[in-house]
């Protein structure tokens, strides 16, 4: 008998060769029903090869101007059939992903408000630094603030889990921003329901980011991002830089 998946993994990618392969075979330990679906914005550097070996559920962009974040994920979610979806960066990793959902399917059950849930963002275990965790540590905190204590809704994109009919209700993610659709989600979906920042679970990043650009640069990326939009509705970039 075939079961329909409860959770649908959505992971949008863009010439993400080095490191869409480690993720998807970490996510080979899930044992219950789940989908996996790769929601391409135009590679040419592999990654759709290396996704064609763990997945047939693959979307490619095709169009002439660059993809945002929101219409990768939203044309993801399309081909969704799990009852919970979950957004993850192609160099996220989820520790011991088979007892992580089954906790994370837990808490979802235990509060049908609970509309989507986060969790603290750590650094790949083989590629960690005090830097990285001292810079780490207050973002971790103000998600957990946010959602926890103030009920106002934030996460940033590197691990949603979102539930799939008010996902689909407020209309997926804003697809004209160039960044900041991760957060405006929440903050949309505070307002139907209840959103949460786990602690007791984490996810594992490359954090390539500020490993290129430095931490205080990022900070400030973000920062200016996030006023922008809180601020004037759109994102204060044209265009999300390509981190490779």
């Amino acid at each position: 008998m075939t079961h329909s998946p409860r959770i649908s993994i959505i992971i949008p990618t863009l010439r993400e060769a080095p490191f869409i392969g480690r993720t998807l075979e970490i996510l080979r330990q899930i044992e219950m029903p789940h989908q996996i679906i790769v929601s391409d914005g135009g590679s040419t550097d592999g990654t759709l090869d290396i996704a064609a070996k763990y997945t047939e559920n693959i979307v490619v962009w095709t169009h002439p101007q660059r993809q945002t974040f929101g219409q990768a994920k939203n044309a993801g979610a399309a081909l969704a059939t799990g009852e919970f979806l979950v957004f993850i960066d192609a160099d996220v990793h989820i520790p011991s992903p088979q007892s992580f959902f089954e906790t994370m399917l837990s808490v979802f059950d235990a509060d049908p408000k609970l509309l989507a849930m986060t969790v603290p963002l750590k650094p790949w275990e083989d590629n960690r630094s005090w830097v990285d965790a001292l810079f780490c540590t207050p973002l971790n905190a103000y998600y957990i603030i946010a959602n926890n204590v103030f009920h106002s809704g934030n996460a940033s994109g590197e691990f949603q889990m979102i539930r799939r009919e008010p996902f689909r209700r407020i209309g997926g993610y804003h697809e004209k921003l160039a960044a900041g659709e991760d957060n405006e989600i929440f903050r949309q979906l505070a307002i139907h329901g209840r959103t949460l920042s786990y602690s007791r679970l984490c996810v594992r990043h490359s954090l390539r980011r500020p490993h290129k650009l430095g931490w205080l640069r990022t900070y400030g990326i973000w920062l200016k991002n996030g006023f922008s939009i809180a601020l004037r509705g759109r994102s204060a970039y044209k265009e999300w830089s390509v981190v490779r």
